[in-house]
């Protein structure tokens, strides 16, 4: 992720998706989205086309901040493609966060399956009466698993940042300057993936889904 080697063309809008492809999808189940569809002319595919430009857009003004802080002298098209794979830590953190839970849930389908894989009323190893266990896991643990990995992966991102700027720029000193707008990326990144994470799981008509995931997916207390 530092290497010094420019990323392939596309690299840095491809990251920016990945990080408004999740986000997007999490947005969708909480109720600010619901009420930005109910007061807005804004639609799903709407959001869809916008939330990558609004992403990368984002990136690239704490870039621009960045190059400021650290005095002007690195060019913004060698920053931004520099800068852009310390992001990647970030995206998968929040995609492992925000789809676990649905593994081990959902899962647990697998078991019954292994007994009648066709639907044909085969019980080859005794399972296929199988029920999934939406207890398995405490809706506690889940939200402080999480915790632990957004915060952890944005640490990561933190420190891949500051590896990069220290080969960017001239000295030390402006490297550190340089970071203090990427710290502050990185802090709003954190802020909004948590804050999206712990939304309750809501549908289209505006009630929550009777699922374990949307109570696993509010914080305890």
């Amino acid at each position: 992720l530092v290497r010094p080697e420019r990323p392939p063309a596309g690299g840095t809008a491809f990251v920016a998706l990945m990080l408004a492809g999740v986000a997007y999808d999490g947005l969708l189940a909480t109720p600010l989205w619901l009420q930005i569809v109910r007061l807005t002319p804004v639609t799903q595919t709407t959001g869809l086309l916008l939330m990558p430009l609004l992403f990368l857009g984002v990136y690239l003004a704490f870039v621009k901040l960045s190059q400021l802080a650290g005095g002007g002298g690195v060019p913004l098209m060698r920053l931004a493609p520099g800068y852009v794979y310390t992001l990647v830590p970030i995206a998968i953190a929040y995609q492992v966060a925000h789809y676990y839970t649905y593994l081990v849930i959902q899962g647990q389908a697998i078991i019954s399956h292994a007994s009648d894989p066709f639907g044909w009323g085969w019980d080859l190893f005794g399972t296929a009466a199988y029920e999934i266990r939406l207890g398995i896991v405490s809706a506690a643990f889940v939200w402080y698993s999480q915790v632990a990995l957004i915060v952890g992966g944005h640490v990561a991102a933190v420190y891949l940042a500051h590896l990069v700027s220290l080969r960017l720029f001239e000295s030390p000193k402006l490297a550190l300057r340089s970071q203090l707008p990427m710290l502050a990326l990185m802090i709003l990144y954190t802020v909004s993936s948590l804050w999206i994470l712990s939304q309750p799981i809501v549908e289209e008509g505006g009630t929550e889904r009777p699922v374990l995931a949307s109570s696993l997916r509010e914080p305890p207390g």
